[in-house]
């Protein structure tokens, strides 16, 4: 069965940056891909009768200026009802957390691998918001995730989760019933600090675990 692509809109000045974004995604045969590198150009973009509605925009923090809480809210209220997820290289948690009061649906960093930052984007459309588990951190200790602990078998079903495989197709894989395998699914989002497995994964690359 087909599926519809995805749109998304990418509201960042940085040209080039978006360029490789979109020729990625497009690549997937998942998405269809707009940017704006202005408010006006997105303002045009958004109001064109002409312009199918989009399923999820990303707003780079940076865009044209260092953006307020305030900007977020005006830029969240003029997209509504469509999602607006901040998306930067980084970002300070109090300052997602006020965004994501007054109408953003979480943050994307930039640092992700494409991989990752596909398997976000896919966990951001079927409406659940995203964070990293791992935002703000500065140190290891107090509750720090610690990917020393995951053991062979919690690698290779990270590996198997790494290349977007279910669980039914990982337990398939590795002749595993499908119990342990989310036991495993567990222990690794806690090792790893992660509140579901996309976080898992992302937080996977940050520290090496798997490409």
């Amino acid at each position: 069965m087909l599926h519809a692509a995805k749109r998304v809109l990418i509201l960042d000045e940085q040209t080039l940056l978006t360029d490789l974004i979109r020729t990625s995604l497009s690549a997937t045969g998942k998405y269809v891909v707009s940017c704006a590198a202005s408010l006006s150009a997105a303002t045009d973009l958004l109001n064109c009768p002409e312009t199918p509605p989009f399923d999820i925009i990303l707003l780079d923090t940076q865009f044209g200026k260092p953006l307020t809480v305030r900007d977020v809210a005006h830029i969240a209220e003029l997209c509504a009802p469509v999602q607006v997820v901040l998306f930067a290289a980084q970002a300070d948690k109090a300052f997602i957390d006020r965004c994501v009061a007054v109408g953003a649906f979480g943050f994307v960093p930039k640092t992700l691998s494409f991989q990752a930052f596909e398997s976000v984007l896919d966990f951001i459309l079927t409406g659940q918001m995203f964070i990293p588990a791992d935002l703000g951190s500065t140190a290891r200790g107090h509750g720090a995730p610690d990917p020393s602990l995951l053991n062979p078998c919690e690698i290779r079903v990270l590996e198997k989760i790494s290349v977007g495989m279910s669980n039914k197709e990982i337990t398939d894989s590795l002749s595993l019933p499908e119990s342990t395998v989310k036991l495993r699914d567990r222990s690794i989002c806690r090792k790893l600090g992660a509140a579901n497995r996309t976080q898992a994964l992302v937080n996977a690359q940050r520290h090496g675990l798997v490409n």
